[in-house]
């Protein structure tokens, strides 16, 4: 679904994105993870032209994204911000139904697309279609806007940091709704986050940058077989103890009952 050959983001002379080589399978997700200025971010950004390349290809589906005006490839791309980028003017299921207004369908179809995701996000249509986004909650305004990235019923969904900001069990469930409606829709996704639970839950595969590079794309499981470096162990490390906390609380619990 994904081809990037060379790819690269200069600012001020500097490489962002150094020379990138990347292929996402078709329905595959691919979580993007690194510390904060590893370039994720700019890397995911670059894959629907919000940023463009300083030098490189990128193909989709066959097709040279550079052939495609920005806004043209957009319209075929979903799209899922950080802080869920919502539309302060607009409504709820106006939001939601923005691209596909954009491509030109009619207000019927548009309408039944709207009230569906929303059901699918659990946001009852009937409640939320003509509520102000600005008095939603945090995961409301989050589900809003997975609805919106899929509205247009695009193959491809790019998602930055979608979740980070939510509390666990909002985070849990919208992580649930993510896998269903890529199983169901048959979806390939770029997930970027800095959560290596996250990425290890959500990832067929994880690709770790460091200074802008990719330094390595792997499952889950071969990650935490090996880690291979110390940038990537320092992310693994975490969760491992984490999990160990866990299960030592659990072995408390079990001993004193």
């Amino acid at each position: 679904m994904i081809e990037c050959r060379g790819l690269t983001r200069r600012y001020e002379g500097r490489a962002v994105i150094d020379a990138v080589d990347l292929d996402v399978a078709r329905g595959e997700l691919l979580v993007l993870i690194g510390a904060s200025g590893s370039g994720k971010t700019t890397l995911l950004k670059m894959l629907n032209r919000l940023i463009e390349p300083s030098a490189g290809t990128i193909r989709i589906d066959g097709h040279d994204t550079a052939d495609s005006p920005p806004h043209t490839l957009r319209r075929r791309i979903g799209y899922g911000a950080q802080r869920a980028g919502l539309l302060p003017h607009l409504d709820v299921a106006a939001n939601v139904g923005l691209t596909p207004r954009l491509l030109g369908w009619d207000a019927q179809r548009i309408a039944a697309r709207v009230d569906a995701l929303l059901a699918r996000v659990q946001l009852d249509p009937a409640t939320y279609r003509h509520r102000d986004v600005t008095g939603l909650s945090g995961g409301e305004q989050q589900r809003v806007s997975l609805a919106r990235a899929l509205a247009a019923e695009p193959p491809l969904l790019l998602l930055d940091e979608p979740f980070g900001a939510l509390d666990p069990v909002t985070r849990d469930a919208l992580q649930e709704e993510l896998r269903g409606l890529r199983e169901e829709l048959g979806l390939t996704v770029v997930f970027v986050t800095h959560d290596m639970n996250e990425a290890l839950l959500l990832g067929d595969r994880i690709a770790f940058l460091e200074g802008g590079r990719i330094v390595r794309v792997d499952t889950p499981a071969a990650l935490l077989r090996n880690a291979d470096s110390p940038g990537i162990d320092a992310f693994l490390r975490a969760p491992r103890r984490q999990a160990e906390r866990i299960e030592a609380l659990l072995g408390a619990g079990g001993e004193g009952a």
